[in-house]
């Protein structure tokens, strides 16, 4: 399941029942953020075809639960079909991006790994990593480049041209990112709006108590200094 930025709070909510989840995405050219939320010792895996040329599959992914730690998400791209892990994020990592060249019609699994760990073939088991059993908010942004068979690779104008690719890929990952700060400063609000919330809640208890108890001491004195002018 995936949502765009506006959808956030689904997101936060969102859970699945099922072990592993893959769902099929068609090829795109252009990049898109979304979010996903990986459960405690589970994975979100999305299966990515190759145009029928070849080409590059490049993205972005960012935690967006800065309260919790880093420490037992695992970001790896796997071949379909020979089962081999083609790219693995770095340990503790917050954010970063990958890019892989893919074969003519082949198929990968981009999959974001909560407390499990995909070791050679495919397997799958727990991982030793410290967790907390709470599931995690991931931000993330691909793309699948096409291969061009008809261009020369060292002429000026390709070498032109793939220096246009790599500064609008800069400049799409700089605003996928500066989407993954709105994201968070969205959930960051909210907590913060609770929190207050419960805080009002508590000032206006703790006001009452006061004024009761002070309602109290007067009634008290006042029933005392009483009885010690009748005497």
């Amino acid at each position: 399941m995936m949502w765009k930025p506006s959808s956030i709070r689904s997101a936060a909510c969102f859970s699945v029942c099922t072990i592993v989840v893959c769902i099929s995405i068609p090829f795109v050219q252009g990049g898109t953020a979304y979010i996903t939320t990986i459960p405690a010792y589970d994975e979100e895996c999305f299966v990515i075809g190759s145009p029928a040329a070849g080409g590059t599959l490049e993205g972005n992914f960012d935690h967006l639960d800065d309260e919790l730690s880093p420490e037992p998400l695992s970001i790896v791209i796997i071949d379909a079909k020979e089962e081999r892990v083609m790219y693995r994020s770095r340990r503790r990592g917050t954010s970063g991006s990958f890019k892989v060249g893919l074969k003519p019609d082949q198929k990968v699994s981009l999959c974001f790994q909560n407390g499990i760990i995909t070791a050679g073939r495919g397997q799958k088991s727990k991982s030793a990593r410290t967790h907390d059993g709470k599931d995690r908010i991931i931000g993330f942004e691909y793309t699948v480049t096409p291969k061009d068979e008809n261009t020369e690779a060292h002429t000026q104008n390709e070498r032109n041209r793939k220096a246009a690719i790599e500064l609008q890929r800069g400049l799409g990952n700089l605003m996928n990112h500066h989407q993954y700060m709105r994201m968070r400063e969205g959930l960051h609000r909210e907590i913060v709006e609770r929190i207050f919330a419960r805080l009002m809640w508590w000032v206006v208890l703790e006001a009452i108590t006061v004024l009761a108890i002070a309602g109290a001491q007067i009634m008290y004195f006042r029933n005392f200094l009483e009885r010690r002018r009748y005497m």
